[in-house]
């Protein structure tokens, strides 16, 4: 699961039994009270009904509780990353777009050069390292390899100590 998209709540299957189970259980569990002593079908079903619902409930519960999470890490991964553009070295934006091969020592991948709009290949060294598609990594600019009035080099080498601070693109 790439921890840089944030998780979705609601899922077509959620939805739908919650739209058939919530009112079911509304209007049976009462219909059972009122009927007592019910009958066997009725009972077994108000039961099931109400199995199925504290299940739903506590999906649903589960699915907001990781979204909310998410949130908050991803403001603390901005702060992280704000922080970081404001300590005084010249960083720029880029977006990790896809992630064509991992390595031992890095990984190949495609960014987007957000001031620039220019997407190309890249190798972003790290060992160890996790590049997930969706994530904005701030990176002081190689010299050496970007010049002013000069064609973009073919492939772009990110080095390990020039990736200051990454955080998801889905929170900007």
């Amino acid at each position: 699961m790439n921890p840089m998209i944030k998780p979705a709540i609601v899922s077509a299957p959620l939805l739908g039994w919650s739209i058939l189970a919530f009112p079911c259980t509304l209007f049976l569990i009462p219909a059972t009270i009122a009927n007592w002593p019910a009958p066997a079908w009725m009972v077994a079903t108000a039961v099931a009904l109400l199995i199925i619902t504290a299940l739903l409930v506590l999906r649903w519960s589960a699915k907001v509780r990781r979204a909310r999470r998410w949130t908050e890490n991803a403001q603390r991964l901005w702060q992280a990353f704000e922080a970081a553009r404001h300590t005084g070295a010249t960083t720029t934006e880029v977006t990790v777009l896809s992630v064509e091969e991992v390595q031992p020592t890095g990984a190949w991948v495609t960014i987007n050069w957000d001031q620039f709009g220019y997407r190309q290949p890249a190798w972003i060294e790290g060992a160890g390292g996790t590049y997930w598609p969706e994530s904005v990594l701030l990176i002081s600019p190689d010299p050496n390899q970007v010049h002013i009035g000069q064609p973009w080099p073919p492939t772009y080498r990110i080095a390990e100590g020039d990736c200051r601070a990454v955080a998801p693109s889905a929170r900007r």
